[in-house]
């Protein structure tokens, strides 16, 4: 049984009141956890991610006993990385009890202490007992309002998967991970739609980025919430576990408006490739989309294109130079890759731009 916080709850449970959340839509909120990296509920949200909550204090038994199945099933989900974002709150608790929390229980998600707010986030969302498990929808209502009893860590991954949410596998500790490893750039005419990348630090240490380089492109990274002035993000340092939303402009050079090529990001703890597709003349209505699949990835003998009507394809090397084209009668085409190099390759079909690599 959970241990109640108040004797009148306690009371109020005898009489067969059930100990839940009964917010039905949530409540916004920001607040700073124990290691000093400032959250916003509804830029979570907005960035389409589920968000979970555990509401907690560190004296509570039924909160110890809960919080490593909690941690475990947030492994299983893809270390906030993907589908859902954890995060606890604790009600009442110093910073100094919560970091002690966080290092005995290895939680890596936000943690956010009683007096850093999290007493006033709890009142806010009327936690009854602890703990008290919910569930937010990125449309921010509450579809979830206390998840319980929490056997084990299989039985947080199940209530996810019902609501859709999927399995994943976390970034390798180390390094950094790009949101996408492919950015697309839109001219429109009257002038370029920059393309959008988040970086985030999986490692233990702050990262800085030293400087972005391309052989095919002239690149202009910003940092910032506006896609045309910001910083340029070369000097900048990540903190671990923190993220930099990042815009990148190109201009590019080549032939029939589509140029392709790569940016490499140069950091303190490696280098990182990220393609560029930059194309002319586009609408937004008409940008990539999701409508084909490509695999193997890499490939080596072949590659096999997969979609809805696909027609006329083409093949590129990332100096948009075409390799190939293929009309593709029905829904699926396999291309032999056997003569190509190794390296990166930009498959077009339709509207939609995809890239794979070979590798012999």
């Amino acid at each position: 049984m959970k241990k109640v916080f108040t004797l009148i709850l306690a009371l109020a449970f005898g009489f067969g009141l059930k100990a839940q959340c009964p917010l039905t839509t949530a409540v916004d909120f920001t607040a700073t956890d124990v290691h000093g990296t400032e959250g916003h509920l509804f830029d979570i949200l907005d960035g389409g991610q589920y968000v979970l909550i555990d509401f907690f204090f560190t004296t509570c038994g039924p909160c110890q006993q809960a919080t490593p199945k909690v941690v475990e099933s947030y492994y299983a989900m893809g270390c906030n990385m993907h589908d859902v974002f954890y995060m606890e709150i604790a009600t009442g608790d110093s910073e100094a009890a919560c970091l002690n929390w966080v290092n005995t229980y290895g939680v890596e998600y936000p943690t956010i202490s009683g007096e850093a707010g999290g007493t006033q986030i709890c009142n806010q969302y009327q936690i009854p007992a602890y703990p008290t498990v919910i569930l937010i929808m990125p449309d921010r209502s509450i579809v979830i309002n206390d998840l319980w009893p929490i056997n084990n860590a299989q039985t947080v991954i199940a209530a996810l998967e019902q609501h859709g949410l999927e399995q994943h596998d976390c970034p390798t500790t180390g390094e950094l991970v790009m949101s996408t490893d492919t950015v697309y750039i839109v001219n429109e005419g009257c002038y370029t739609v920059p393309g959008e990348i988040t970086i985030t630090n999986m490692s233990f240490e702050a990262v800085q980025i030293m400087e972005y380089t391309s052989e095919e492109f002239t690149i202009q990274c910003h940092e910032g919430d506006d896609p045309y002035y910001g910083n340029d993000i070369a000097g900048l340092f990540i903190a671990p576990s923190d993220s930099l939303h990042v815009y990148v402009s190109a201009y590019g050079m080549g032939e029939n408006g589509l140029y392709m090529g790569t940016m490499r990001l140069i950091t303190t703890i490696g280098d990182y490739e990220i393609a560029i597709i930059y194309e002319e003349n586009v609408g937004m209505e008409e940008s990539p989309s999701n409508l084909c699949s490509l695999f193997p990835n890499p490939a080596n003998d072949f590659v096999t294109l997969k979609g809805e009507s696909i027609g006329t394809v083409r093949v590129y090397n990332t100096l948009g130079q075409k390799m190939d084209e293929f009309e593709a009668n029905g829904n699926e085409l396999r291309i032999s890759t056997a003569g190509y190099e190794n390296g990166i390759y930009f498959v077009k079909a339709g509207e939609q731009t995809l890239k794979f690599v070979v590798k012999h």
